[in-house]
């Protein structure tokens, strides 16, 4: 029986002749460059010539008003590339780039990365460190220091509802203000007299709020609009490699859709149509749609009179595209499609949500949504910090589109982290990653392993939705890729002869080949690393225990290395020693000051080394110059540290060779030393400093970190005097002590505080005395430092918690005997005193007089209390001042 559309809730379309009127029809969406159906469109396609109208975009503003140069016009279309670009010449990413677009990786969550997305995480060079944003510049040094304490905010209230940053920008100049662009965040409010703007404005400046608010109040003409000072919540753009962080945003929303209405004559053939499709055995373009019961017409003669609805169909989809799963028995006589839920330009549609992410704060990065399979279009930000994510999902999630009334937009916040390791690392430890994958799966938590980079490092990132989720992932990652320590009896296992490129450095290469491990010899530390599967490592452990006990415990003698020296060691008089002792013996350290060769044997062995640097190699009849050939022919690919055949070569730009863990214990050093890290190239003449960017390239995130972290140490202990230690015992952060100086408190009564303020020579203590008659209005007025991590508010002019009580208050109630601080007698019977530099109590128990405070590291003659940046200078300053160095006082010393 021939079907003929029957009686549905759309009306029954007649035959359609065999000659289609609309092939000879201009598409006007094509006119307008958004017809999506391609060659399948059956309206004309050929060029209008007389366009009636200026074509627009989703947001309504004529293609004609847009910038002359769109920057997507160097962006390559990909569905050009792909043969599939249905937009032509008005389509505004480029037609001819000849170069294919990179291979997508499509995660769980149907977001698509494409194979080195996010490898290398924008770095920013500043890190966030016991309390303080730290800057570095090249060769890893200090550049900047500054605390949330240095920031202050406003918000201005009552804006016009058109403002912009740049119209508050304009606003704050005309106050007297410089504000920059970036630093401003405008949003809407809704208050009694209607909709306004309110805008943030946060500067390093930290009387900039209190000053602002007072022009603005005292400034005519302006009474609508209101300033308060608010909570200066933005930081810096800081780095880091060791925590999770929120700054990614994932956006979905649904692609647009129509209806189809399936006409059949038999009810049974309709409900059986319609259980397939909602069971999902049908299908449109490989996606389930939504269909509704058959519904019957009214009239008696409809020949089809019976509907199948469908909901949800894809907008490209054509009649074919319905009808391709339903089998031919069961084909509708006839197939009629609705209008598009919207019709909204993909670029438009990106180019909106993007703007509604911006009212929270900039982007670092934006990935528009583009075609692909599913039901929703979906689309990635990075903010630059984590508080403006936080608000963009506050704004934005579940808020009616602006171009699909119908439709919302989901918002979802992203905890994301990353870990940079090197290739051989991750080569060893892959399969024990892989254990973990499925715990993180079932989390929903997606891992990715990045190829490796031009220099070796992987990146391997974790993200999920529940940071406590991420974090453990993280935490359970890095646990994997730093190793296990080898430990024998409590202590860690290690010979000297490990530090060497000899015998025992080739048996463990050769345990490395056999078990398919890494053991990494962290010569520093004076300790081995294993990384790899379980059961590997537990045989290479016996096997390392018998190898440390089969080299004897060595004493380690030290050959200081002056300028003279240690042009002859590089000139051959290494290779001599080796040669004369063996390799497992000796190691060069050039990285220490002064410079050194390290020989791990008897005393026989250390002065026959010392004989050959000393006075040449003759009693073998070989001269230096001998060796020094030998020398030039592997220069090439010898460590300029340990001058050696490099392992794991790291090549600097100026053409220098490293082995991959000299080269992150020269940063160490360098780190270590408060100065800029430099090239040990030829002999230590190369002396160029090290660009940050090629410290990154060659480096784990983890050492990196490490490098940082010891660099600011160093810094914040040679500026012990501005930086100042919270005095709660064991807590590390730190805080700026205030310029403005107040008379000092009783010496009895500076537990935990300066004792005294010294200078660099503590010799100006008479030359302010005067000074301590002054009154103390303007400590009274500093700012208190209250410790994010212990909550303790310290005054930072005097450096103590008073936070009740002004400094002159406390002073008085100290010297009438009130506090509670530990009495000076308490203290010199129990023998402690403060450290000069940063005021954290010191015990000693046994030694001579040379005191080292292991918390800024100041070197300290405990009688006087001098400080000195070298332990060497302070046995000097004790015999000329003092007249000895304390030994006498402990006979077991003598």
């Amino acid at each position: 029986m021939e079907e003929v559309n029957g009686g549905s809730s759309k009306p029954t379309p007649s035959f359609t002749p065999a000659s289609d009127w609309r092939s000879s029809t201009i598409c006007q969406f094509f006119a307008r460059g958004r017809c999506r159906n391609g060659i399948t469109c059956p309206f004309s396609h050929a060029q209008n010539r007389e366009e009636t109208r200026p074509p627009t975009n989703a947001l309504r503003h004529p293609l004609s008003m847009r910038p002359q140069l769109d920057s997507r016009s160097h962006i390559p279309c990909r569905f050009y590339q792909q043969g599939s670009c249905t937009k032509g010449e008005k389509c505004q990413f480029a037609h001819d780039v000849q170069h294919t677009i990179a291979q997508t990786v499509v995660m769980d969550d149907g977001f698509k990365e494409g194979p080195m997305a996010e490898t290398s995480v924008p770095e920013t060079w500043c890190r966030e460190l016991k309390g303080a944003f730290v800057y570095f510049g090249d060769g890893i040094v200090v550049t900047k220091v500054s605390f949330p304490a240095d920031y202050s905010a406003v918000r201005i209230s009552n804006l016009p509802r058109d403002s912009t940053a740049s119209s508050v920008v304009d606003l704050a100049r005309s106050l007297g203000f410089t504000v920059a662009a970036d630093r401003i965040r405008v949003s809407s409010a809704v208050g009694d007299d209607g909709v306004h703007c309110v805008a943030d404005i946060r500067v390093e400046d930290t009387h900039f709020s209190r000053r602002f608010c007072a022009v603005l109040a005292y400034r005519k003409g302006d009474d609508a609009l209101q300033a308060v000072s608010i909570n200066a919540a933005m930081s810096p753009l800081t780095t880091s490699h060791r925590r999770v962080d929120s700054k990614k945003v994932h956006c979905s929303w649904h692609k647009p859709t129509k209806r189809a209405w399936l006409n059949y004559s038999m009810q049974g053939v309709a409900t059986k149509v319609s259980s397939k499709f909602s069971a999902g055995l049908y299908k449109v373009l490989d996606q389930k749609v939504r269909c509704e019961e058959p519904t019957r017409s009214a009239g008696k003669r409809n020949p089809l009179a019976w509907t199948v609805r469908l909901l949800d169909v894809p907008v490209h989809a054509t009649e074919e595209d319905i009808t391709k799963s339903i089998p031919s028995v069961r084909a509708p006589g006839h197939v009629e499609l609705g209008a598009s839920s919207y019709d909204t330009d993909l670029c438009a549609a990106n180019t909106s949500i993007e703007s509604l992410l911006l009212r929270a704060g900039p982007l670092e990065r934006w990935e528009g949504a583009a075609e692909g399979s599913g039901k929703r279009f979906k689309a990635k930000a990075w903010f630059m910090n984590d508080a403006d994510a936080r608000q963009a999902v506050k704004l934005s999630h579940d808020t009616p589109l602006s171009f699909n009334k119908f439709g919302r937009l989901t918002v979802q916040l992203v905890h994301s982290a990353r870990l940079k390791v090197p290739a051989r690392v991750y080569d060893v430890v892959e399969q024990e990653i892989t254990e973990h994958k499925q715990t993180w799966a079932s989390q929903h938590l997606i891992y990715m392993a990045y190829p490796p980079d031009s220099h070796g490092l992987r990146v391997l990132k974790i993200e999920g939705e529940i940071a406590g989720d991420v974090a453990k992932a993280k935490t359970a990652l890095e646990k994997i890729v730093d190793g296990e320590v080898l430990i024998k009896d409590g202590k860690p296992v290690w010979s000297p002869s490990f530090a060497a490129h000899g015998d025992a450095h080739q048996v463990i290469k050769q345990l490395e080949r056999e078990l398919g491990i890494l053991i990494v010899r962290d010569r520093r530390r004076a300790r081995l690393q294993l990384l790899g599967p379980r059961p590997q490592r537990q045989k290479a452990q016996q096997a390392l225990v018998e190898l440390a006990q089969s080299k004897p415990s060595s004493v380690v003698y030290s050959i200081e290395l002056d300028a003279e020296l240690f042009s002859r060691a590089f000139k051959g008089g290494y290779r001599a020693i080796t040669a004369a002792i063996g390799q497992d013996k000796v190691v060069v350290d050039v990285t220490s000051r002064p410079r050194r060769i390290l020989v791990a044997g008897s005393e026989i062995d250390y002065r026959l080394a010392r004989e050959i640097l000393l006075n040449g190699d003759g009693s073998k009849g070989k001269s230096f110059a001998s060796w020094t050939k030998q020398e030039n022919d592997t220069t090439a690919s010898a460590c300029a540290v340990c001058w050696t055949k490099a392992e794991n070569p790291v090549h600097t730009a100026c053409k220098h060779v490293y082995c991959a863990g000299c080269f992150e214990d020269l940063c160490l050093a360098g780190a270590h030393s408060g100065a800029s890290i430099r090239c040990q190239g030829d002999a230590d003449t190369c002396g160029v400093v090290l660009p940050r960017k090629e410290l990154a390239k060659h480096i784990s995130s983890a050492a990196l970190d490490e490098i940082l972290e010891t660099a600011f140490t160093t810094y914040a202990a040679r500026h012990a005097h501005e930086l100042k230690n919270c005095p709660t015992p064991d807590c590390i952060q730190l805080y700026r002590a205030s310029k403005a100086r107040a008379p000092p408190l009783p010496t009895h009564q500076q537990d935990g505080a300066d004792a005294g303020a010294h200078d660099e020579d503590h010799q100006n203590r008479d030359d302010d005395k005067d000074d301590n008659d002054n009154d103390a209005d303007d400590a009274s007025e500093s700012p208190f430092f209250k410790c994010p991590s212990c909550l303790v508010a310290t005054c930072t002019s005097c450096h103590i918690p008073h936070e009740a009580q002004t400094c002159a208050e406390y002073r008085d109630l100290c010297s009438s005997g009130g506090s509670s601080k530990l009495p000076e007698a308490t203290k010199k019977e129990l023998g402690i005193k403060h450290c000069p530099d940063c005021g954290i109590m010191i015990e000693k128990a046994s030694g001579c007089n040379h005191m080292c405070c292991t918390h800024c590291g100041a070197h300290i003659c405990w009688v006087c209390l001098k400080t000195f940046s070298e332990g060497t200078v302070v046995y000097d300053h004790m015999q000329r001042r003092h007249g000895e160095i304390g030994v006498e006082f402990f006979p077991e010393f003598v």
